[in-house]
């Protein structure tokens, strides 16, 4: 993690890539809040993991649970997601696996239709904010 007065960057998160190549940290914690970078299907070489939309949103939704844990947090903290999806009908799946991954908790979502995301062949990215666990 680095430091900046009030605001700490997090960068190095096991199992998730060097964001630093691309000019951007996995999350920043500043003033108990957590603001997660966009999460996506990919490994920590960057590669998308596979083509299909159900193993892309399982592995955005553990990515976005590797850098909460590296925070000191965890789903149960998570206040917002935002769902970027190149195809609005894989909404429905997303939601059946989100509650798959974090079961019955409950956040204030928004779900959007994209063109495109970063990396050819991806269809869902996952961007959340969370609250720091005693703050």
């Amino acid at each position: 993690m680095m430091k900046d007065g009030k605001i700490t960057r997090v960068t190095d998160v096991p199992g998730l890539g060097d964001p630093r190549r691309f000019g951007y940290a996995h999350a920043v914690i500043a003033r108990g809040m957590i603001f997660l970078a966009g999460q996506m299907g990919i490994d920590e070489d960057y590669q998308v993991v596979a083509h299909d939309f159900a193993s892309q949103a399982r592995t955005a939704l553990r990515n976005v649970s590797a850098a909460l844990d590296q925070c000191g947090a965890s789903a149960a903290d998570l206040a917002t997601m935002t769902v970027y999806l190149t195809d609005m009908r894989d909404s429905a799946q997303f939601f059946e696996i989100r509650k798959q991954e974090f079961g019955d908790i409950l956040v204030a979502s928004t779900t959007v239709a994209v063109a495109a995301l970063p990396l050819p062949g991806l269809r869902v990215e996952v961007q959340c904010v969370a609250l720091l666990p005693g703050t």
